[in-house]
């Protein structure tokens, strides 16, 4: 029954990436179904409880929150006036890529993952940029997915429990 969950996830996070490389759009259904998915999976192979993916999960999305936050007030200090950011710089689909994952890392393990991605996506738009040499929006949440799909695959394989940080002890 695990493998089933983990297949449905790794075809959701597929079906994101590909959608937002064609499209730059996401389907919002998607990510409440990522949601559900990871939350079964922490349930049936981590045995872990509602209460404590809730905790975690309140965690993770205060860090988010605080980052969306700070990127805002950013912006909007250096333009002299409020920016939304998803008007014009973070797709809803970023944010709700996001914010569907803060069920399954650990505190630890989502700031690392976030960073990591952030961090990646940047230098794959860095080595297409210098290839292709011209502007093209950033699909944010479809890299992000394919990058989650490396990280999952990895985790399962070699059973790294990323749901707590006892693998980094």
């Amino acid at each position: 029954m695990v493998w089933v969950i983990r297949l449905c996830i790794l075809l959701m996070l597929v079906a994101i990436a590909l959608q937002d490389f064609k499209s730059r759009s996401v389907y919002w259904f998607w990510f409440p179904l990522l949601t559900v998915f990871l939350v079964a999976d922490l349930k049936l192979a981590n045995h872990q409880s509602f209460m404590q993916t809730g905790e975690i999960t309140l965690m993770n999305a205060g860090f988010l929150i605080l980052q969306l936050l700070l990127v805002s007030v950013y912006f909007s200090v250096k333009n002299k006036r409020w920016i939304n950011i998803t008007n014009e710089l973070l797709g809803w689909g970023d944010i709700l890529l996001l914010l569907s994952i803060t069920c399954y890392f650990s505190i630890l393990n989502y700031i690392f993952f976030y960073v990591f991605s952030l961090i990646a996506v940047v230098c794959i738009i860095i080595i297409r940029a210098l290839i292709n040499r011209r502007y093209e929006q950033i699909p944010l949440a479809g890299l992000q997915a394919c990058i989650l799909c490396v990280c999952l695959g990895v985790s399962w394989y070699y059973k790294i429990n990323i749901a707590n940080d006892e693998w980094i002890q």
